[in-house]
Order: structure tokens, then C-alpha cells, then sequence
């Protein structure tokens, strides 16, 4: 039989190993509970800083089209009224009974003045798009659409299926892309006879689709030839995928065309 003091040491043991034991557990929940907390907090800081480079990104987005809206208005305003009416005048110049040499004159003058309002109301539409702010996306890209197959060597076939229209920053954003893929596909698609453009809406997702059947490319070949930060047109799309918090995918293969596809889930 144990002494008392065999049998006090044996419950001091016991308390003691006791106390170490709840003092590991209470550790060990507290490193969990506070590595829990710093990684929620941690998330939500991400959030925010992503927030913030979101609304970063929007607001440059925003200021570069402000920019190009009062560019586009001064050259419209501006300089394509100051052409149009020269042009007017070098009409009343050709009925003031001309001689044969002022007469070819007045009609050279005439087809360079004429040719030079055509620039700059292209130019202006280019840096801003009036049709949009009217009359939404829609029709922005029908008109984009036609401008490009008549000035361009490459037919531009569209199809919109679009019954909910999203706020303008959006289709703006949206313009944009499908402008810089159309011009990326006359630019780069060698022997191409077509470029197809297809805007869908189901429900909150959207996506734009532009396709060409040209010459293609090799992704692999190209990433290695161009290690580097990509075109300033490229960057242009990404930047406004970002800014839709979208999905941006590519796909192309040589002699097989290019298609592009941006994505938005709403």
C-alpha cells in the first residue's frame, strides 16, 4: 500500500502532466484559431487590394475614353466641318465658268477633300463611337461591321444575338475588343476570305466570338519567338477583359484560322 506521500507525488505527477496536456491543447487551438484569423485576413485584404486595382483600372479605362471622346469631337467639329466646307466652296469655285486647266484643278481639290473628310470622320468614329452612346452595342458593331468590310479587304459577317443590354462602360469595353480583334484579323490574316464576328447573351453570360479563316499561327511558336510583354493591341483586350472580369481565351493553328473568345458570367 502506497504512503501518503508516494500517493500525493502520484497526484501532483498526474495534475501536472494534466496541466501540460490542456496547456498543448489550448496552443495548439490557439495557433489554429489565429492562423484562421490571419488568413481571413489576409483574403480579405487581397479582396480589397483586387477591388481597388479593379476601380484603378476602370477610372485609366474611363479617362483614356474621355480623352478620345473630346479628340474625336474636335476632329468631328473641328477640323472634318472646316474640310466639308471647303469642299463646298471648291464646288462653287468649278460652276464660275472655269478653264479646262482650273477645271481639272477644282476636281483634283474636290477628290482630296473629299477623301480627307471621309478620313477624319472615320478617324473621329474610331476614337469615339457616337453610334454606341445612341444607339447601343448593337448597332455600334453593325456599323463596325460595315465600315470595316468596306474599307478593309476582308468581309466582316456578324451575328448578334443581344436582348439585355449592359451598362454603357461595359459595351464600350466590349466595342473595343471586338474593334482591335477585327483590325488584329485584317492586319495578320493572311488569305483569309472571311471574318466572322458572333455576339450571344443567355441569360447574365455574354460572350463575343471572332473568327477568321486565314493563315493561322503556332501559340507555342509564337510565345517563343515573343518572349516578351505582348502588342500594345493585345494589351489593350486584356486590360478591358480584366476590366469585365472576364475570360479571355485564343485558339488558332496554321492554315486553320484564329478564333478569339472573351466571356463574361455576369
Amino acid at each position: 500500500m502506497d504512503s501518503p506521500p508516494e500517493l500525493a507525488f502520484g497526484q501532483l505527477l498526474i495534475g501536472g502532466i494534466s496541466f501540460m496536456l490542456l496547456s498543448g491543447v489550448g496552443l495548439v487551438l490557439f495557433i489554429v484559431v489565429y492562423q484562421k484569423r490571419l488568413l481571413q485576413q489576409q483574403l480579405r485584404l487581397r479582396a480589397a487590394e483586387a477591388e481597388y486595382q479593379q476601380q484603378l483600372l476602370a477610372a485609366v479605362i474611363q479617362a483614356q475614353e474621355t480623352e478620345r471622346e473630346r479628340i474625336g469631337r474636335d476632329l468631328h467639329d473641328g477640323i472634318g466641318s472646316t474640310l466639308a466646307t471647303a469642299k463646298l466652296l471648291a464646288g462653287r469655285l468649278e460652276s464660275s465658268s472655269p478653264t479646262p486647266e482650273s477645271a481639272g484643278l477644282l476636281a483634283l481639290l474636290k477628290d482630296i477633300l473629299g477623301n480627307s473628310v471621309q478620313d477624319v470622320r472615320g478617324l473621329s468614329h474610331s476614337l469615339y463611337p457616337a453610334v454606341l452612346d445612341r444607339f447601343g452595342l448593337a448597332e455600334a458593331l453593325q456599323h463596325l461591321a460595315d465600315v470595316s468590310t468596306e474599307t478593309g479587304s476582308l468581309p466582316v459577317e456578324l451575328a448578334i444575338e443581344y436582348e439585355q443590354p449592359l451598362p454603357l462602360a461595359q459595351e464600350l469595353a466590349l466595342y473595343r475588343i471586338c474593334q482591335e480583334l477585327i483590325h488584329n484579323a485584317q492586319k495578320h490574316a493572311r488569305g483569309a476570305t472571311r471574318l466572322d464576328v458572333h455576339l450571344h447573351q443567355t441569360g447574365p453570360s455574354l460572350s463575343l466570338a471572332v473568327a477568321d479563316d486565314g493563315c493561322g499561327f503556332d501559340p507555342e511558336a509564337l510565345a517563343l519567338a515573343r518572349p516578351a510583354a505582348p502588342g500594345a493591341g493585345l494589351r489593350s483586350i486584356e486590360v478591358r477583359v480584366r476590366m469585365l472580369r472576364a475570360r479571355f481565351s485564343q485558339q488558332s493553328a496554321p492554315g486553320q484560322g484564329t478564333r478569339t473568345l472573351i466571356v463574361m458570367n455576369g
